[in-house]
């Protein structure tokens, strides 16, 4: 799934919505689209979603058996994740 989005220097693109927030925190993201609202939201006026280091960390154990199972794999997978999301961004 995509959103469309408005940077910094007034260009416009269409990005994967995972790469939304990274690009809010980057301060790379100007406005991005709300399709369920019809209409541009504008990053440090309007309200915006907790991000999810901003909440509470879980503290139990992790009962997901594809966290159990690919845990270290699955940390390799997300930061080369990471690593493509912050070249796309810069």
């Amino acid at each position: 799934m995509t959103i469309r989005v408005v940077y910094h220097d007034n260009t416009c693109d269409t990005i994967p919505v995972y790469i939304l927030q990274l690009g809010i925190d980057c301060k790379k993201i100007k406005m991005f689209y709300r399709n369920s609202e019809r209409r541009w939201a504008t990053v440090g006026a309007d309200p915006m979603r907790k991000t999810a280091h901003a909440l509470a960390p879980y503290s139990s154990h992790e009962r997901r058996v594809s966290q159990i199972l690919d845990g270290p794999f699955l940390q390799r997978k997300i930061a080369a994740q990471l690593s493509e999301i912050n070249r796309q961004l810069s």
